[in-house]
């Protein structure tokens, strides 16, 4: 199941670009880049079948005559071409693998506020700081939202993305309430002080659909612990910082 979600993410990727900002002159244009590179995989015919490969880390290597990719026990070599499909780049050198290591949220190939269940906290006059990953039953994703919601000089916000994976069933029922409640302001509340003021009256129809979508994307954001906070220029932490600020401030 995963590996068909990471497959129509891919394919979905590539018509997410209507609103997207293109930040970096030297890019190409996304909505170009991305057509071309799905021209080039349909060219391929319908896909017949997915087969997950055994691997743990993948490593470019820059050589004289030219490079590959291998992976970390040796077992499997790349060679060809590799394509980011999410910063819009091949992969030619070390320098761009290095790029790669951050993922600016804005070159993700989907936008969280439109397909997962989510909350902004912070000031929503300004600008996205990031997106935040967290299972709203653990003690860490709400020293997180205290911290953001109550800092004065935070000028942005975050979206938090719910991701009941520690809490089990308790975890699962909680988020779903948050997410459902009509009063959204009091789900927030809720959300960041770790109370239920807002479980009295859900919306109709409202369903986990958003919610089982975020807590199968832990592989494709790598996500080994909660909270998992992506900074907007794809700086990564995976769990709450010790210091949230010296955190956030670093380049």
């Amino acid at each position: 199941m995963k590996l068909m979600l990471a497959a129509s993410m891919l394919f979905g990727a590539f018509s997410v670009v209507a609103t997207e900002v293109k930040t970096d002159p030297a890019l190409p244009e996304s909505g170009s880049f991305r057509q071309q590179i799905k021209g080039h995989l349909e060219a391929k015919g319908q896909v017949k079948g997915i087969q997950e490969i055994p691997m743990a880390k993948l490593y470019f290597v820059e050589a004289e005559q030219g490079s590959y990719l291998i992976t970390s026990d040796g077992r499997f070599v790349f060679e060809g071409k590799m394509t980011d499909v999410w910063y819009r780049r091949t992969i030619k050198t070390l320098e761009d693998a290095r790029a790669v290591e951050r993922t600016p949220v804005a070159h993700l190939g989907f936008k969280p506020e439109d397909q997962l269940a989510t909350f902004k906290v912070g000031d929503e006059s300004k600008a996205r700081l990031g997106v935040a990953f967290v299972d709203p039953t653990t003690d860490y994703a709400k020293q997180f939202l205290k911290h953001i919601s109550e800092k004065k000089d935070l000028n942005g916000y975050w979206t938090v993305v719910l991701m009941p994976l520690i809490g089990g069933p308790d975890a699962v029922d909680r988020s779903l309430r948050l997410w459902c409640a009509e009063d959204r302001d009091g789900a927030k509340a809720d959300l960041i002080a770790g109370t239920s003021k807002s479980f009295g009256k859900l919306k109709p129809g409202c369903n986990d659909e958003r919610i089982v979508m975020g807590m199968m994307l832990t592989d494709v954001f790598r996500i080994k612990s909660l909270p998992h906070l992506i900074r907007e220029d794809g700086l990564i932490s995976d769990g709450y910082p010790k210091d949230f600020d010296a955190w956030h401030k670093q380049p």
